[in-house]
């Protein structure tokens, strides 16, 4: 164990001795973030908001604005304690909704030192399932879009951002539902 604990802190060590102009240069960066998801369209009638975990992996050429994200997202989205009426005299309540997401997406940054806007947009396969006993798992093909800043410089910077996903399942599956997870995070 105290190895263990050795490797960790001459590690962390390395890490913070390393000068800032070759950390400027680095081409990636992982990223860890979570926050708030908003149901939008069709599903904010049945859903309301709740909570999304993300990580990331960018890719980018330190002179170039453009650059690559990979993203792995989980999001819960709380049903609505209504009771609804069910066709035939039952009633019902609304479950949560898990959705987990496998994103590709294009970043564009706009030039900042130690604030960055960006437009980030992909796609990618999302896995959603409503928090039912019985209920299977649908894979469906999606669409995201937002808006973001990382703040920050040398080897660490927070990331604030809020992205539009859409989901396609056909009208027999549920039909399309659409969120927005408004996350806050660490790149490094």
């Amino acid at each position: 164990m105290n190895q263990l604990r050795r490797a960790l802190l001459g590690s962390v060590c390395l890490v913070a001795s390393t000068s800032a102009t070759a950390l400027a240069q680095k081409t990636y960066a992982f990223g860890v973030g979570g926050g708030a998801t908003v149901p939008a369209g069709k599903l904010a009638d049945t859903q309301k908001t709740a909570y999304n975990g993300l990580v990331a992996l960018a890719i980018g050429v330190a002179d170039l604005p453009l650059g690559v994200r990979f993203d792995g997202m989980y999001n819960t989205i709380r049903g609505n304690e209504d009771v609804i009426t069910a066709p035939g005299g039952g009633t019902t309540t609304n479950s949560d909704l898990r959705v987990a997401a496998a994103l590709a997406n294009l970043v564009f940054a706009f030039p900042g030192t130690t604030a960055k806007a960006y437009i980030i947009a992909g796609g990618g396969l999302y896995n959603s399932k409503p928090d039912v006993a019985g209920a299977k798992a649908q894979n469906n093909f999606g669409l995201n879009a937002g808006l973001g800043s990382t703040f920050g410089s040398g080897p660490f910077a927070i990331f604030l951002e809020a992205r539009y996903h859409t989901v396609s399942r056909s009208e027999a599956k549920g039909g399309v539902y659409q969120f927005v997870p408004i996350t806050l995070g660490l790149l490094f």
